[in-house]
């Protein structure tokens, strides 16, 4: 069995090929069959009705599909790539939200070059971490305000830590 999501004009699709003759719909089951008449033009029978259908490609790369004169637009993802496409989805929208910066090795914060209200660039260093005698720089990871210090100079850390927020 394969299971796909699609997205016809923005309404997700959950598809499960049962075998070459039977899908399921959002858990509803139909038979089916296509018939390729062409590299774009296709013949769709679905519970006995008949459907002309043609590929269409848009100017903006993404795919549409004409059936009986009416278009669709249309995107096919496997379960995990949809997965990876809301989790994407919900980051951007949460870009908005804080990102917290974490110590990535026990140390001693050795020195904060930043402070809170700060403007920085993705790369800037924020921070120095002392681990194993060596100095080790801790960057910013995007573009954005320092919001919050969570750790002060000379204090020794663990790994994981909330190092600082930028927003």
């Amino acid at each position: 069995m394969s299971e796909f999501f699609i997205r016809l004009n923005g309404r997700l699709k959950q598809v499960k090929i049962l075998d070459d003759q039977f899908i399921e719909v959002d858990d509803v089951r139909l038979s089916y069959s296509i018939t390729e008449l062409n590299h774009s033009k296709f013949i769709l029978k679905i519970n006995n009705n008949f459907y002309e259908a043609y590929s269409l490609k848009n100017s903006d790369g993404e795919d549409s599909i004409q059936i009986n004169n009416v278009t669709i637009d249309l995107s096919i993802r496997s379960a995990l790539q949809e997965k990876a496409y809301q989790l994407l989805s919900t980051s951007q929208i949460n870009s908005e939200q804080a990102t917290i910066v974490k110590s990535p090795m026990p140390g001693l914060v050795l020195k904060i070059l930043k402070n809170v209200g700060d403007s920085i660039n993705k790369g800037d260093t924020v921070m120095i971490l002392e681990a194993m005698k060596m100095e080790n720089e801790i960057k910013s990871n995007k573009q954005g305000k320092i919001t919050e210090v969570f750790v002060t100079e000379g204090k020794p850390i663990e790994k994981n830590i909330s190092l600082f927020s930028l927003k």
